[in-house]
């Protein structure tokens, strides 16, 4: 069964979610071809692996503390706290404690990258 997404113009209030969506798990609130936003919930100690996306990433810690990772520099990101990722910078992150992160990712379109 698919996650529903978010709507146009619906108003969703990050830390407490309608009903109908999972309050307690990672949670993709809507895609394009321009870009993703995903609300993730990282219990404490929970690890991702190092990764990259093909496209810019902003992340906004709205609750807890994560390490981040980015080129062998760590950075902790507590409640309010932002960062920026280049387009396939290799990342990862590791939650100290029970966090949610709000992740924009902004994919580049190839036309626009010849421009």
């Amino acid at each position: 069964m698919a996650q529903r997404k978010i709507k146009p113009a619906e108003v969703v209030n990050l830390y407490s979610l309608p009903s109908d969506l999972p309050d307690d798990a990672t949670l993709a609130l809507m895609k394009t071809q321009d870009m993703e936003v995903i609300r993730m919930i990282l219990p404490k100690e929970k690890d991702v692996t190092e990764h990259s996306v093909d496209g810019q990433i902003s992340v906004q810690c709205l609750e807890g503390k994560t390490e981040f990772y980015v080129e062998g520099e760590k950075h902790v990101l507590t409640s309010g706290d932002w960062l920026y990722l280049s387009r396939n910078q290799a990342h990862s992150l590791s939650a100290i404690r029970d966090s949610i992160l709000l992740i924009t990712i902004l994919f580049v379109n190839k036309s626009d990258e010849e421009e």
